[in-house]
């Protein structure tokens, strides 16, 4: 058998996992070679504690490079511009690629542009994709929260798909203000583009709406569904409708693009650049691309009134990138392929001093299980995962299984 050429773009929990997976399948014959634009692993579902000023983020983040080289995987620097199918190639700001098998997972790109006056470089918002950013945003909420008082607001465009950490930042910093004991002096907001708190783009999980609308009675949060932001100003977060928050401090998810590379083949994505595919990962026009995490398109379970994306945790991308890197070895060696779109999802949305445990199978109901708890064990539990995960990562530990409901 002559060898492949197993090309992964990205290295965070989709590419670095589907790569090590395919090198621990795949003979030396075949080649594993990554490339991304960053050579950095960021533990992201810690990063609302990054915001509220309760974890240093020196710990979070992690060159995967020497790892991947170790375990005999190329890898390459470079941002990917475009991905031409036809030709088999990929092609970057720094060199071209060829491919038998290319796997996307670059992750998402930022669409601040959609709404005037959004994000923390051309607009009046900050966000928190990266620690850089969630550095920027501590500072900034530091200093209202220094001046003595203010609205402090969180929100999700329209269209964002990665719902979550607004609600833990929110409720984290609520969490901060109390054991300071100035709560009294600010006012929190959460604005969504969900139709119901607890929505996650999944259409809920059971109680839980339920269960946070308890827990923002409880803490004074307040909050606004289906909200569509207008623009933003240096005063404002106005809305469609006329409606306006405050502009203290604004933390915003914006919505994703796939990635613009994807876009000018036929068939490869739709028109965000998320690529469309199969049952096993692999895209319907062209078999030898595969997609993981948030490169996958993934429908909506029903039409909302403002435009929401469907989540695609770290858990979730693990998973992809195991079965994928399972169906390319089936490929190569004439093997039976296994089904990947069986989503499960596990999870943990920290309070800062308590949280909120979700397990759910498959991801959109109804659903053979559900699980939706609340505990301090679990900020806790959060903690334990974070500390081995990133100890796993720089020592070469086994990872926990994240497929186990």
């Amino acid at each position: 058998m002559s060898g492949k050429r197993i090309l992964v773009l990205g290295s965070s929990f989709g590419g670095y996992h589907c790569a090590m997976n395919l090198r621990r399948l795949l003979g030396r014959e075949h080649t594993v070679r990554v490339v991304s634009a960053s050579p950095d692993f960021t533990f992201f579902p810690s990063l609302p504690w990054v915001v509220a000023g309760t974890k240093k983020p020196d710990s979070l983040r992690f060159d995967v490079s020497g790892n991947l080289k170790k375990a005999g995987i190329d890898f390459t620097r470079d941002t990917i511009t475009k991905v031409e199918p036809g030709k088999n190639k990929a092609v970057g700001v720094a060199g071209e690629y060829d491919y038998d098998y290319l796997v996307a997972a670059t992750g998402s790109e930022l669409d601040f542009a959609a709404v005037p006056g959004l994000g923390p470089e051309a607009g009046h918002t900050h966000s928190i994709f990266g620690i850089e950013q969630a550095v920027s945003a501590q500072k900034a909420l530091a200093r209202v929260v220094e001046s003595g008082s203010g609205t402090l607001s969180f929100g999700n465009a329209q269209g964002a798909s990665c719902l979550g950490p607004v609600y833990e930042t929110a409720m984290c910093v609520d969490s901060v203000l109390r054991k300071k004991k100035v709560r009294n002096r600010f006012k929190i907001v959460l604005f969504t583009n969900e139709p119901s708190i607890g929505h996650f783009g999944v259409g809920g999980f059971g109680a839980m709406t339920r269960m946070l609308e308890d827990e923002f009675a409880d803490r004074d949060i307040e909050y606004l569904v289906n909200s569509k932001i207008a623009g933003v100003t240096p005063e404002n977060i106005e809305f469609d409708g006329g409606a306006k928050i405050k502009n203290d401090f604004c933390l915003t998810v914006p919505a994703f693009y796939g990635s613009h590379a994807y876009m000018e083949a036929k068939g490869l994505a739709n028109p965000r650049g998320f690529i469309l595919t199969d049952d096993y990962l692999a895209n319907q026009e062209y078999k030898n691309i595969y997609a993981v995490g948030v490169s996958l398109a993934i429908a909506p379970p029903a039409p909302t009134p403002v435009p929401v994306g469907v989540p695609k945790t770290g858990m979730m991308t693990e998973v992809m990138a195991k079965k994928a890197a399972h169906n390319i070895w089936a490929d190569i060696n004439n093997q039976e392929k296994i089904r990947a779109k069986d989503f499960g999802v596990v999870c943990i949305a920290d309070g800062g001093d308590t949280a909120f445990f979700i397990g759910a199978k498959p991801l959109f109901s109804p659903r053979n299980r559900l699980i939706h708890k609340k505990g301090i064990h679990f900020h806790w539990m959060k903690e334990a995962f974070e500390k081995y995960y990133m100890v796993a990562l720089r020592h070469g530990l086994p990872f926990p299984n994240p497929d186990f409901l």
